[in-house]
């Protein structure tokens, strides 16, 4: 039995404070990119999925880019031996 899944990968930007500048009292932040995967069965439609990974995302953290694959896993039952 084969069964499909989407595999969500999404880029994102997070930015942290980082002290302020010394010049002006002004905050400083501090920029890095991270990545986030997730995994959904494909009887989801894209619009609930991306619904799913946009609440998974924290408010110092912005989507740069979402890649959804198509992934098939086999799966076999074993059969019993006497």
């Amino acid at each position: 039995m084969t069964e499909k899944n989407y595999v969500v990968t999404a880029d994102i930007m997070n930015r942290d404070e980082d002290g302020l500048n010394p010049q002006d009292g002004s905050q400083l932040y501090k920029l890095y990119q991270t990545r986030k995967t997730w995994t959904f069965p494909a009887t989801e439609t894209i619009g609930t999925i991306m619904e799913r990974v946009d609440n998974n995302i924290a408010m110092n953290e912005y989507v740069i880019s979402v890649t959804v694959t198509e992934d098939r896993v086999s799966h076999y039952r074993e059969r019993a031996t006497d």
